[in-house]
C-alpha cells in the first residue's frame, strides 16, 4: 500500500483535502496531534514528538489493508522551529530535535511518507478561506503565515536531493487537488521510507540554511 503526507500553510485546505480524499480512496486518514491528543498542561518537551511516532505507528498499521493519509508531516518539528529561527517551544534546538528523530530512522521506527503533497495558493485566498470558515478559528494564522516561504523552500530542497519525493499542487478547490494527487499516487514509492541519507541531508540542509535567507537576499540586492 500507499502513505502519503499532505502539506501546506493554515487554510489552504490540508484537511478538507485529507479527508475527501480518503473518503473517495477509501483510504485512512491521520489527523494532525490536536484532533486526537489533548496536550497535557504540564507537558515535557519530547511530548508532541511522541505523538508523531504515534501517528507513524497508526499508519504502519493501516497501510496494511488500505491506502493512509497523513495530514501534515510527521517531520514538522524540524522545519517549523527553523522557521522560527529555533525561537519557539522554549528554544528547542536542531540538536534537540534530531536527537529524539535519528534512532528511530536508524531503527526503523519512524520514517518518511511515500510522497509529499504540498499544497500552496497566494496569501489573499488564505485569508479569504479563514474568514469563509467558521468552523476552525484558527488561533495560529498569522504566525503561520511567516513560515510560507521557507517551508517552500525547504521542500524544493527535500524534492531536489530526492526527485518525486514531494509534489506542489495549487489549491484551486477540493475536488481539483484530489484529482492531482490521485494522477500521482501510482508514481509514488517507499524506497526512502528510512533512508538515513534523507534524514542527513535534511539535517545539512536546514543547519546552514536560515529561513529568512530570501528575504535578506533580496534586501542587500537594493542596498546600494
Amino acid at each position: 500500500m500507499t502513505i502519503i503526507s499532505i502539506e501546506g500553510a493554515s487554510a489552504v485546505g490540508k484537511t478538507a483535502t485529507s479527508t475527501a480524499l480518503a473518503r473517495a480512496n477509501q483510504a485512512f486518514h491521520v489527523p494532525e496531534v490536536a484532533a486526537w491528543w489533548e496536550k497535557p498542561q504540564r507537558a515535557y518537551p519530547e511530548w508532541f514528538f511522541e505523538r508523531q511516532l504515534d501517528r507513524w505507528n497508526i499508519a504502519l498499521e493501516k497501510e496494511l489493508h488500505t491506502q493512509v493519509i497523513i495530514d501534515i508531516d510527521l517531520f514538522q518539528p524540524f522545519w517549523y522551529n527553523w522557521s522560527f529561527d529555533f525561537t519557539l517551544f522554549d528554544g528547542q534546538s536542531l540538536d534537540f530535535v534530531e536527537n529524539f528523530y535519528r534512532p528511530l530512522i536508524k531503527q526503523q521506527k519512524l520514517g518518511f511518507p511515500d510522497t509529499y503533497f504540498v499544497l500552496y495558493t497566494d496569501e489573499a485566498n488564505l485569508r479569504q478561506r479563514k474568514a469563509g470558515d467558521s468552523t476552525r478559528l484558527r488561533r495560529g494564522f498569522e504566525l503561520n503565515v511567516q513560515f510560507i516561504e521557507p517551508h517552500k523552500r525547504y521542500f524544493k530542497a527535500l524534492n531536489e536531493f530526492c526527485p518525486g519525493l514531494v509534489h506542489f499542487i495549487e489549491s484551486v478547490d477540493i475536488e481539483s487537488n484530489i484529482e492531482k494527487i490521485r494522477n500521482e499516487l501510482p508514481h509514488c514509492n517507499d524506497k526512502h521510507r528510512y533512508s538515513i541519507e534523507l534524514f542527513d541531508f535534511m539535517i545539512n540542509w536546514l543547519s546552514t540554511h536560515q529561513a529568512n535567507e530570501g528575504e535578506q537576499y533580496e534586501k542587500d540586492m537594493y542596498r546600494f
